[in-house]
């Protein structure tokens, strides 16, 4: 991470240096840079912001030539003034697009590229224009939080104006800004140089709009009506043909044909010149309402009769305030401020599923009482999914402190505000479950007073971080060595505690006399009911926590012009993440993890038309602060027994209590946090992987460009959870150690390598040291490899057109996706289920969800006439692999193999093996969304937009239940197969937009 990566920078060649001096001027601001070129003639202007320069070869104080040339953010631009160079700008009137100053992969779209294509207002849409990305799995989010390279959907970076805005608490996606706010979006895919890391995904990397010289006003206004969408289809039983199942194959378990989503968006903006070349600004605020009338729960859910159908009211309010201040021309202020709030207000009612009416109501209709809902800010149904906003505030500082020396320095803050808030919510009243058998006769069981079941998102939930970089380039010959330094640090209060602080939950023994439990008394000793065997429980659940985490890096970098043709740039990151519980007491620490990179790149014909390149790295992960509240947060889960002589008329409270207990905890969870050097193997290594890229990029000529490019990803290490007692029982009896008193509860580890653990046997504090070996745990090494063929073709924008094809053939294969585990949606970052148990390894290794064999991705704009302009986006891509995941087979006795009880998880079917993405595909992908806009001349900054999104209307699946037994049973799942998501349907987009210049 660093600042420099939200500027670029203008690099060439001048035949005869003596005497000569480079001037660069910036069109829009006004600001100037001169600088000599070296002996051997070649220049480079560094931290540069984006925009249009004119460049200037000035000898003995007269501009002898001029070249105008494009700053793009994160690259390197070429304005040679050479005799070469020189000639092809005059036959062909435009530079190469070739950056032969970078080795990195990916692609980089402009604000002007951007609103002549027909993308929906997101970065996930930007994210998919570039090769060697796929949207993710669906229950990530509206956004399908994607995939770079084969990763996992938590193992990117998000950055704006090289501020990280990554999701801290999840890592799965991030806050975004006013769509129209957006100068450039750079999509990293690879080869990423030592300044970039805490990613084995992708980088994006935005760079927002500044005021200019030039006063701008604008607005517009989309509006997406239900009336013009297509009906989704449907979401049915699978057909799977098993007896048991007779009743629901093929039959509705999703209706969504009757939903109703509208969505409006207005954006307005404003810059321009407070002092002329001097002090800038730029605002833009924008407003999304989206309404949804939907199903919130399928067929064979209980709630449906009640709360079965939603109205969903989401506001995302978005702001961006820019101020730029071009002290002089060596020295520029840059004052970032965002906000990001997506909010959400949902209210349930009843629904019918039957085919016959049902209380009044018909077949699939659904009632008109409110019977339940919430409110919801930077938070969701599943927090994983959310819409995640913050409030951002970023300065940062360039300096050029002569020519060969550049400082650029980066403070930055945000914060994330995570409510919900249930409809009715009383926090007071605790909640109360009574089976019929537990009720005495006559006694109210029906509390009135609360109406809010399970857990809830902890009151004051939030995210903060604190964000400093330096960093220092320092030009010295033929050698250009960067230096930089950052520390962030994170801090978030999260996790759920029981709605209404606890639960009344009632009960009757048996027997009276008889004690309930361990240290509670029989019921029958405190009298009254308890002689008949009445009593109650007070449970409190609560799972808050107050983690944080410290991450820092530093890097040395040298780009070493080798030879006029040859540049080779050589690399060191150091970094480090700290992980503390909410005690601050560290649980995981990751020190000195050195990733060396190595690139090249080779100007073949000394022109900039053609690029040999290749890249060698390594890449670290670090782990999210949500880690914690799984792992290593406080726990509080505790019991109260009572007998009691009445019930509360409205809250169905207890009264008149008689105690039988104490507190009591069966698993010592009584909120205190756990001892952190026992939820972690010492010294464990973080999750890294290691790159290689190899490529070419031709300018043929100047209506086209194109290349290739081969990419081969390999992880070396993950973090995730062990559960499994039995090698920590072996290795005590080894030892002559006792072990009849312990309980494993999970810890994390490097699966597939040693693993030291401090292990307290006897339950009073003291640790004992476990070393295991990666045999004697069980668990093999763990793999994911991604191989991938990338080939493109580009026509530049010339005579009214624009166009670009890529297409990627690509393997992603082992037996872990990484942190996340998209086999069944699950997203607790490095503790999933994947390597609890080593038989959860057992014919894992195969094909990845995120494998796409085969994608083609091509999109582009023509200008029609100088009013009339139309645009294209189209995708075609294998379907995901699909799996069956079923229970063990009997050979695996449930008295002897704990793991027999994770049920449906294992690569196994009908008892035999099936290996992963061994079960076929899921359909092919394909998409085609146009647009359509027309700008009147007789009404200067008047633009009318259509957007068509798959305008075929193909809704193809996208994801399946691959779960294949219903829980330990070996009947066959009823939803095994069932397609869980299908691409939207057809939709139309209505805009106009305003823009006005002074």
């Amino acid at each position: 991470m660093a600042q420099s990566n939200a500027s670029g920078n203008i690099y060439g060649q001048v035949d005869s240096p003596a005497g000569a001096t480079i001037v660069v001027h910036n069109k829009e601001t006004g600001q100037k840079r001169s600088i000599s070129p070296e002996a051997n003639g070649r220049y480079q202007f560094t931290a540069l912001p984006v925009g249009t320069y004119k460049v200037e070869l000035v000898r003995d104080g007269k501009v002898v030539n001029t070249s105008e040339v494009q700053v793009n953010i994160g690259q390197g631009t070429d304005a040679s003034f050479t005799a070469t160079s020189i000639a092809k700008v005059q036959i062909t009137g435009t530079r190469s697009r070739i950056d032969v100053s970078n080795t990195n992969s990916g692609a980089t779209f402009s604000a002007r590229e951007l609103a002549k294509l027909p993308v929906t207002p997101t970065v996930a849409s930007i994210i998919q224009l570039a090769p060697n990305t796929t949207r993710g799995d669906s229950r990530y989010g509206d956004s399908n939080a994607p995939s770079f390279g084969g990763s996992a959907a938590s193992e990117n970076a998000f950055y704006i104006n090289g501020f990280p805005i990554t999701n801290v608490l999840f890592q799965v996606g991030s806050s975004e800004l006013p769509f129209g706010s957006i100068a450039q979006a750079q999509v990293l895919t690879g080869g990423f140089g030592a300044e970039f890391g805490r990613s084995t995904g992708g980088v994006v990397n935005i760079s927002t709009k500044r005021g200019t010289n030039t006063w701008e006003v604008g607005g517009s206004m989309s509006w997406e009506p239900d009336s013009l969408r297509s009906t989704p289809k449907n979401i049915y039983y699978a057909k799977t043909g098993a007896p048991e199942n007779a009743a629901t194959d093929g039959k509705l378990y999703t209706y969504l044909a009757g939903d109703k989503i509208e969505r409006k968006i207005g954006s307005l903006y404003v810059g321009g010149p407070l002092i002329k070349d001097t002090l800038f600004m730029y605002a833009n605020v924008e407003r999304t309402r989206r309404n949804i009338e939907t199903v919130r729960v399928n067929a064979d859910s209980a709630a449906a009769s009640t709360t079965g159908w939603q109205e969903n009211r989401e506001r995302i309010g978005r702001a961006l305030v820019k101020v730029d201040w071009n002290i002089n021309d060596d020295h520029r202020l840059e004052a970032t401020y965002i906000d990001d709030k997506p909010e959400s207000d949902r209210k349930y009612y009843a629904f019918n599923y039957k085919d016959t009416p049902v209380n009044g109501l018909a077949p699939l209709a659904h009632g008109t009482t409110v019977n339940g809902g919430a409110h919801y800010e930077s938070y969701g149904p599943t927090p994983i999914a959310a819409r995640v906003g913050a409030e951002i505030k970023i300065l940062n500082y360039t300096g050029n402190l002569s020519e060969n020396v550049t400082l650029t320095a980066m403070l930055g803050s945000s914060r994330t505000d995570h409510v919900y808030t249930p409809l009715n919510y009383n926090p007071n009243v605790l909640q109360v479950t009574a089976p019929a058998s537990a009720q005495v006769p006559g006694f109210n069981y029906v509390n009135s007073q609360q109406n809010t079941t399970g857990n809830i998102l902890t009151p004051g939930a939030n995210d903060k971080q604190e964000v400093k970089a330096l960093n220092l380039q320092w030009k010295a010959g033929d050698h250009t060595i960067r230096v930089g330094m950052d520390k962030n640090d994170i801090s978030s209060k999260a996790g759920t505690s029981r709605a209404g602080g606890g639960t009344w939950q009632y009960g009757k023994a048996t027997d009276p006399n008889i004690a309930i439990g361990p240290g509670i008394r029989a019921p029958a000793s405190n009298g009254g009911l308890g002689t008949q065997g009445y009593y109650v429980q007070r449970v409190k659940v609560s799972g808050v926590s107050t983690p944080s985490v410290e991450q820092a890096a530093q890097y040395i970098e040298d780009a070493w012009q080798v030879s006029k043709n040859i540049l080779i740039k050589a690399g060191l990151r150091n970094e480090q993440f700290t992980n503390f519980n909410g005690d601050n007491q560290a649980y995981v620490s990751q020190r000195h993890q050195l990733a060396p990179r190595l690139g090249a790149t080779w100007d073949m014909n000394g022109d900039n038309s053609m690029k040999v390149f290749g890249n060698l790295g390594r890449y670290h992960l670090q782990m999210p602060t949500n880690v914690a509240v799984r792992a290593a947060g406080a726990s509080l889960f505790t019991r109260e027994y009572f007998t009691y002589s009445g019930t509360e008329a409205g809250s169905a409270a207890p009264t008149g209590l008689v105690p039988l207990s104490g507190v009591t905890s069966t698993n010592n969870e009584f909120g205190q946090s756990k001892d952190p050097r026992t939820v972690a193997a010492q010294d464990m290594k973080a999750l890294y992987q290691d790159e290689l890229i190899a490529g070419f990029e031709r300018a043929h000529s100047p209506d086209l460009n194109y290349g290739a490019k081969f990419t081969y990803r390999k992880l070396r290490s993950t973090i995730d959870d062990t559960c499994d007692q039995r090698p920590f029982d072996a290795w005590a009896a080894r030892n002559g150690v006792d072990s009849s008193h312990y309980s494993f509860p999970c810890a994390l580890f490097n699966p597939g390598r040693d693993n030291t653990f401090m292990i307290d046997f006897a339950g009073d504090g003291r640790l004992t040291k476990v070393h295991l070996t990666a045999a004697e745990m069980g668990f093999p090494k763990v793999k994911r490899t991604y191989t991938a063929l990338d080939l493109f073709a580009e026509h530049p924008l010339r005579n009214g057109w624009y166009g670009k094809v890529n297409y990627t053939l690509s393997r992603n294969a082992g037996n872990t996706e990484g942190q996340t585990r998209s086999d069944s949606g699950q997203a607790d970052v490095a503790t999933t289920a994947v390597f609890d148990h080593p038989e959860l390894s057992l014919y894992a290794d195969g094909l990845l969800p995120n494998d796409r064999k085969h994608q083609l991705k091509a999109y582009g704009f023509y200008q029609v006439t100088p009013e009339i302009n139309v645009g294209a986006n189209f995708l075609l891509a294998s379907g995901r692999p699909k799996n069956c995941i079923g229970n063990l087979p009997p050979s695996f006795d449930p008295a002897t193999n704990p793991a027999v009880q994770y049920n449906s998880s294992f690569f196994f079917c009908d008892g035999k093996p099936a290996p992963r993405g061994s079960r076929g595909r899921m359909p092919t992908d394909n998409r085609l969304d146009m647009n359509f806009v027309y700008s009147p001349s007789y009404v200067k900054g008047l633009s009318l937009k259509v957007d068509v999104f798959n305008i075929l209307n193909r809704q193809i699946a996208q994801n399946m239940t691959e779960e294949y037994n219903t829980d330990s049973a070996t009947t066959v799942n009823a939803l095994y197969g069932n397609v869980l998501s299908y691409t939207a349907p057809r939709t139309i987009k209505l805009t106009a937009e305003y823009n006005y210049r002074f």
